[in-house]
């Protein structure tokens, strides 16, 4: 049996809320951006993600651009659409096959320049494992509509009746939930569950899932030094992947563990799940260390159990 001993101490924290917005893969998109700045802003994308870029012409009034690596590959096609705006055509592989719409690092990219996004996005897919790809259709964008203003953070489907789990930070005193599902169509949620203690919530849409994040799957705890993988929506780019790994023992703040992570966690991750490198769920971004973006707090998924199985709460009031 393992022991797990968890440290109290106060922990200060920048709860995570973006703008709306939303991005997906495997069509063609048009950008309020001129060919030639599209150009080079997804050239350099390119060469700093590591790939080897090349450009040419193609005659047509559009600029073709390839790139490598050793394991990926891009082709992009720029159609000049007006004097202000640019047709953006992508084909990506990975080991010579496509990564299929789980890859949105392209769309997510340009939609975070144009909304001045300071969440960095890679071109590169090839260190996150496939089971981790393939829950990126499981997570949603929310937005919390309250009297202050606009809230947006992220969600899991974990059930496929129509059940989404999110952090609970963001609805105090809500008017209004949007649920943008993955493949960007936008439902309205309803709270059934919450707890603002252990920073957890229940939100209920009318629609019913092909698929979920499994609760079970594994028993043993997360390991210091462990790979783990975060999905969100970073500050509105849905579907975007952060790799990072658990660098502290677990602590408390008022009586609830959280684990210390180094991963990337901007406004929005927030209710990001977390996966270990089997796509098995281990956690949910809760937040950021106040000052950086390279340091998360997780909450554990004991404390979900936790949650899941308390009696069900339907309003939401702070205790």
């Amino acid at each position: 049996m393992t022991i797990v001993r968890y440290w109290p101490i106060a922990l200060f924290f920048v709860f995570l809320m973006a703008a709306p917005g939303s991005a997906a893969h495997g069509e063609s998109r048009v950008f309020a951006l001129t060919r030639a700045e599209m150009t080079e802003i997804v050239s350099t994308w390119l060469k700093d993600s590591g790939f080897t870029v090349s450009s040419k012409g193609d005659g047509d009034n559009a600029v073709e651009i390839s790139a490598t690596s050793q394991t990926e590959a891009w082709h992009i096609r720029l159609q000049h659409y007006s004097p202000l705006a640019t047709r953006v055509e992508a084909t990506h592989t990975r080991n010579g096959a496509p990564p299929g719409n789980h890859d949105q690092s392209l769309w997510n990219f340009l939609s975070g320049y144009l909304n001045g996004s300071s969440a960095q996005v890679s071109a590169s897919s090839g260190t996150v494992p496939a089971d981790v790809l393939r829950q990126v259709e499981n997570v949603v964008c929310l937005d919390a509509q309250a009297a202050s203003g606009t809230y947006q953070f992220s969600g899991f489907v974990v059930d496929t009746s129509g059940l989404i789990l999110s952090t609970a930070h963001n609805l105090l005193e809500i008017e209004e939930i949007r649920v943008t599902l993955f493949d960007g169509t936008p439902l309205p949620g309803r709270i059934i569950k919450i707890d603002f203690g252990r920073d957890l919530a229940l939100i209920d849409v009318e629609m019913s899932f092909g698929s979920k994040v499994h609760l079970n799957g594994r028993d043993r705890v997360a390991g210091m030094g462990e790979r783990i993988y975060s999905v969100g929506c970073p500050e509105n780019l849905g579907g975007t992947i952060y790799s990072g790994f658990i660098n502290g023992p677990p602590r408390l703040l008022d009586e609830n563990p959280l684990w210390q992570a180094s991963m990337k966690v901007y406004p929005g991750s927030s209710g990001s799940p977390v996966f270990d490198e089997q796509g098995n769920l281990v956690a949910v971004v809760k937040g950021r260390h106040r000052g950086t973006d390279s340091m998360g707090f997780l909450i554990p998924k004991e404390t979900i159990f936790a949650f899941i199985q308390d009696p069900l709460r339907k309003t939401p009031h702070r205790d």
